[in-house]
């Protein structure tokens, strides 16, 4: 920037004054430069001597596997969702008689005399009803939000594990999860997702969604579970370490 003569001359400068100015910058700019290109040389030196035992960098294989899919597809899911449902259905045929005695005396009740010791005895009883429904009620919510937990944690650590034997099984040392439900401007879900994967594209090449899919079905069906149908494209294959027999731990899953 060039400075006007009044301005210098409102600085109280005069041209003595800006070569004094002036000499410092050059110098440091002269001081800069060797020192730049002092910590060039520096950084040059220390990348010709690398420390000793220094292990270049594994190249990175990514894989893809959509985790929504895989829960869709899983039949263990869908078998455990039909306990879980079946227990909640139960634990609610237990809480509907409770309320619907509390109906029933709350009737008796209407055809009593108020102050009567038959009123004040179902009234009382009225009151214990309230609160063994209201008991049995959040005993039933810690006990299902407890058992959701627990087998959401079953099920993932599963999948975790398959994913992890399919990965080994096809070298690659990273699986992103992505999501593969298509686009559609009529479905505002699918947008938002679309939008909120970090993974713009993917080659569906080394997305292994079906192979993890297939392979936990297998097994399942092998324990004891639910027949399985096999995924399109997905191959025969073992199971999580976690809950195979022993004799069956070290199988590797068949990928295609």
């Amino acid at each position: 920037m060039v400075l006007s003569s009044r301005l210098i001359a409102a600085l109280g400068l005069g041209a003595a004054g800006m070569a004094f100015l002036a000499a410092p910058i050059q110098g440091q700019g002269q001081g800069q430069a060797q020192q730049d290109g002092g910590v060039r040389r520096t950084a040059g030196n220390a990348g010709a001597a690398a420390p000793a035992g220094f292990k270049a960098p594994i190249p990175p294989v990514i894989g893809t596997v959509d985790l929504e899919a895989v829960f869709k597809g899983y039949e263990k899911v869908k078998a455990q969702a039909e306990e879980f449902n079946a227990a909640a259905m139960a634990k609610k045929k237990d809480l509907m008689k409770i309320q619907g005695e509390m109906a029933q005396e709350a009737e008796m009740l209407q055809k009593l005399n108020p102050g009567s010791d038959d009123f004040k005895k179902r009234e009382n009883h009225i009151t214990e009803l309230k609160a063994k429904m209201e008991a049995g009620r959040e005993s039933a919510e810690r006990e299902f939000s407890s058992r959701e937990a627990e087998s959401m944690a079953t099920l993932y650590k599963e999948i975790q594990v398959m994913v992890q034997k399919i990965a080994e099984q096809r070298r690659m040392n990273y699986v992103v999860r992505v999501s593969n439900q298509p686009i559609s401007g009529s479905n505002p879900n699918s947008v938002m997702a679309a939008m909120s994967n970090t993974m713009i594209y993917a080659d569906p090449r080394n997305d292994i969604t079906n192979d993890v899919v297939h392979n936990l079905n297998k097994w399942y069906a092998a324990v004891g579970g639910h027949a399985a149908k096999p995924a399109a494209g997905a191959a025969v294959g073992g199971a999580p370490a976690a809950a195979q027999p022993a004799a069956a731990a070290a199988a590797q899953p068949e990928v295609h």
